[in-house]
């Protein structure tokens, strides 16, 4: 396990093409648009070498003998599956839920695939043992690896693209598609040209996963590539988003933006050359959603997911809450109502956190894995109802937000420090207080780094469909269509409605009769 002064230095030493516009950024760890991120993954690095730790958030793997973090135990028990959670909630609470691609995300997927190395094998001999040995060379450098698993949209149709084998670059016969697939094969390894979406945090990261979530059509099997990429590999290009971070006019200002603004980046591969041995899926479009569908990588990488969800949600009602009772409405009957239906959300979605581990589900090789009726139905859940929730947050908001100095430098000037402290009725240190606040609010709901969140919420898995997709075929429709069968067998039909007829007709033929 490294600490977090370990991975700022690597991270200082990794290189790599990263570019914020127009400019290209030398050093993350040091450069106005990252850095402050990078200081709260170093955190949460931190929090898991702490000695003080160990026991709760680190384990000893019986064949080393040596310690690593628990986002790569891949769980034979329930208990396995907790010592996971536990990291997962640490790091989620170290930043309120806000860094969505912490490093334990794609940690839990390649622990996943880990656990079933040989669906691997049965789309190509040996990527097996690749997957394997990622898996402990990620786990023994504790590596954070994002992914890029999304073609661009251009690239999303079933359109069947012709490739060349002999040019790595694209041609005339490559048409408009941009997406990532391989242009050449040769003994040591493939070379990639083309863009995957959306690296969120890979700026941070040491490593990117290459996969393809979405499923393939016949005649794409070009695209159909698996692999690993150090963000440093010569070729590979991140063109990141705006920095919310480097645009925070201060931390008081912009308290969540200046410190949690974890980037999203286009991946772009100009002829990355990758070794065979860092390759898991390729040329099989069946192959490609197998690693990550038929193995319990989904599973275990979205767990992350919900609990940081959940923690995000804490803080967001109770900042609500705080100035709601700032402003003196929070007792108002119509507003208790609201809070209590926003709590009834947040509850439900702890409930639900709580059930994906408590009913442990069995995979081969001996290990298990969250119960994925309860996991799909929290993921469809929570990115559905999640817009609502912020809506009725900037409900209760109001115009309050609008009544705010423009920023921080109220309090530097005399007149305006004694104006802001008449509106907000409030001495000199509370109104500072009351300015943090609505600060804190305002950047958890209506700021374009808020924005982000909400944006980040409805998709972090796709669109609302491939949710609800995926909710009903992890349903345990047997269960419902057993009730059903069970219902119409046992509540009467129709050779007991002759039989009861006939009782009653034969029963006034005989009252007549002995009259």
């Amino acid at each position: 396990m490294r600490t977090g002064q370990q991975y700022l230095d690597a991270l200082s030493r990794r290189g790599g093409e990263i570019y914020v516009g127009g400019e290209r950024v030398a050093d993350v760890s040091t450069h106005p648009a990252f850095r402050n991120a990078a200081r709260s993954v170093a955190r949460m690095y931190d929090i898991t070498s702490d000695p003080a730790n160990q026991d709760a958030l680190t384990f000893v793997d019986s064949e080393t003998g040596s310690r690593h973090s628990n986002i790569f135990l891949r769980p034979r028990s329930r208990s396995d599956l907790e010592a996971r959670n536990r990291v997962h909630r640490a790091w989620a609470e170290s930043t309120w839920g806000l860094f969505g691609r912490s490093p334990d995300h794609v940690a839990g997927w390649i622990t996943g695939m880990a656990c079933r190395p040989e669906i691997f094998d049965k789309y190509g001999p040996g990527f097996g043992a690749n997957i394997t040995n990622y898996y402990k060379y990620a786990r023994d450098n504790d590596l954070f690896v994002s992914y890029a698993i999304v073609p661009p949209a251009s690239a999303k149709s079933a359109d069947v693209t012709t490739v060349s084998k002999t040019t790595a670059a694209p041609d005339s016969k490559w048409g408009t598609n941009a997406g990532l697939r391989v242009v050449k094969e040769d003994d040591k390894g493939v070379t990639l040209w083309g863009f995957k979406i959306l690296a969120t945090a890979a700026m941070f990261a040491d490593e990117i996963l290459i996969g393809n979530y979405q499923p393939l059509a016949m005649g794409q099997e070009a695209f159909a590539i698996s692999c690993a990429i150090p963000v440093g590999a010569p070729g590979l290009k991140l063109l990141s988003r705006r920095s919310f971070e480097q645009s925070a006019s201060s931390e008081l200002d912009d308290p969540l933006a200046y410190r949690y603004d974890e980037g999203d980046a286009v991946v772009f591969c100009d002829n990355v050359h990758v070794p065979w041995e860092r390759v898991f899926a390729h040329n099989d479009t069946e192959g490609v959603r197998a690693i990550f569908n038929d193995t319990p990588a989904h599973v275990l990488g979205n767990t992350q997911a919900h609990i940081r969800h959940l923690a995000k949600l804490r803080l967001i009602l109770g900042v609500i809450k705080r100035v709601l009772e700032m402003n003196g409405i929070a007792n108002l009957p119509p507003v208790r109502d609201t809070l209590g239906m926003l709590a009834t959300r947040v509850a439900m979605v702890e409930g639900l956190v709580e059930a994906e581990s408590a009913i442990v589900e069995s995979w081969p090789n001996g290990f298990v894995a969250q119960d994925r009726q309860t996991m799909y139905a929290t993921m469809a859940y929570t990115m559905e109802y999640f817009p609502e929730f912020i809506l009725v947050m900037r409900e209760l908001l109001g115009s309050h937000p609008f009544q705010q100095p423009a920023d921080v430098a109220v309090f530097e000037n005399p007149v305006t420090a004694e104006i802001y402290s008449k509106f907000a009725m409030a001495d000199s240190k509370t109104s500072v207080e009351r300015y943090k606040l609505m600060r804190l609010a305002w950047d958890l709901i209506g700021s374009e780094f808020a924005s982000r969140h909400t944006q980040y919420e409805m998709f972090y898995n796709g669109a609302k469909h491939i949710a609800r997709g995926r909710a009903y075929q992890a349903f345990r429709w047997d269960v419902v269509e057993r009730e059903a069968d069970r219902a119409l067998n046992s509540l009467g039909g129709y050779n007991e409605l002759v039989v009861n007829r006939s009782g009653k007709a034969r029963a006034k033929l005989e009252v007549v009769g002995s009259s």
